[in-house]
């Protein structure tokens, strides 16, 4: 098979170490904040100032830079700027007219999913194939550029600490798996990191 010219060595040796951690990988998805919120056909306008400082308190709170409009689990528009949304003239060009389709559609209050996207997640998905091809160099890299985009996200870190371990770096994979089990010590994501620590914590007490 083509795999087996060029480098057969190196992959064969990647692949497997990456397959023990394929469920961390898989699993360790990142998360978005999703606001469900009700459209008053009676104070549409209203209704679009009130989402807007909803989506900006969210906002603060992470560095997102799209926001994804959702009606029972179908995108609605394109991904928007997060700018163009918190903006008054963004939110009158891309709201009003959906929501008024919406409202006359159903003849009634309308309920959208309104999600806040971070560029990181390309990177992350990205890397997480990287990963799992056995491509460490690549997968380290779009880690570190999630890492720098989401500084907050658990499961970049979890998988930034995957790739590390894997490769070696046992010091900055502890710092990444601290990082991923510290943001959110309840979360799925701390709960695989605390499990590779461990095993990090016998690799390096063996380690010649």
């Amino acid at each position: 098979m083509a795999t087996k010219k060029g480098g057969a060595p190196k992959r064969s040796k990647s692949t497997t170490k990456p397959a023990k951690t394929k469920k961390a990988v898989v699993e360790a998805e990142p998360s978005s904040p999703t606001l469900p919120f009700e459209i008053d056909p009676r104070k549409i306008e209203a209704s679009l100032n009130k989402l807007k400082e909803q989506v900006v308190t969210l906002a603060k709170k992470g560095r997102y830079t799209k926001v994804r409009f959702k009606f029972r689990g179908k995108q609605l528009l394109p991904d928007i700027p997060l700018a163009a949304v918190v903006a008054v003239e963004g939110a009158t060009f891309y709201w009003a007219g959906l929501l008024r389709v919406l409202v006359f559609t159903l003849a009634g209050r309308a309920v959208i999913d309104v999600e806040l996207v971070n560029d990181s997640e390309k990177k992350l998905v990205l890397g997480k194939e990287a990963l799992l091809s056995g491509d460490l160099d690549e997968a380290l890299a779009l880690f570190r550029e999630a890492a720098d985009m989401d500084t907050e996200s658990p499961a970049v870190h979890l998988n930034l600490g995957i790739a590390l371990k894997l490769k070696g770096e046992h010091p900055m994979a502890r710092t990444a798996l601290e990082r991923a089990r510290d943001l959110d010590p309840r979360a799925p994501t701390a709960h695989e990191a605390e499990r590779l620590l461990k095993t990090l914590s016998t690799a390096m007490v063996v380690a010649p």
